[in-house]
């Protein structure tokens, strides 16, 4: 029998939070690039962990237009977070035990402030 352990996947750290929206569905809307950066596949389920108040929740990733620096967080957990926060954006794979796939986890890690009007420039470690 193959045993599998949970892995991280991916994880985007210290993202601006742009928006917030209450009345939304419950989901982060997210860059298309910033997400295909990390490999998050739109509704996938993802971590977030804010660096403001130590709150974590989980929700799925959708995308926002490709280039628009999107980071918004909408639905209940608008509660846990708010405009301004800094959140770390996580998720993961079950893969068997000692077989992660190379290039594996992928970090990404904004270098500018995201909400200017400059390129999108990432690092990916």
């Amino acid at each position: 029998m193959d045993l599998t352990s949970l892995f991280l996947k991916s994880e985007i750290q210290y993202m601006p939070v742009g928006m917030v929206y209450p009345d939304g569905q419950d989901c982060l809307l997210l860059d298309e690039a910033i997400l295909n950066k990390a490999r998050i596949l739109e509704n996938e389920k993802v971590l977030i962990c804010n660096h403001s108040n130590g709150a974590r929740f989980e929700t799925y990733a959708l995308k926002a237009a490709k280039g628009s620096k999107a980071c918004f967080v909408s639905g209940p957990a608008t509660r846990l977070v708010h405009a301004g926060d800094h959140i770390n954006i996580t998720s993961y794979a079950r893969w068997l035990s000692g077989q992660i796939p190379v290039g594996f986890p992928v970090i990404v890690v904004p270098i500018k402030e995201l909400t200017k009007k400059t390129a999108l420039n990432l690092k990916i470690s």
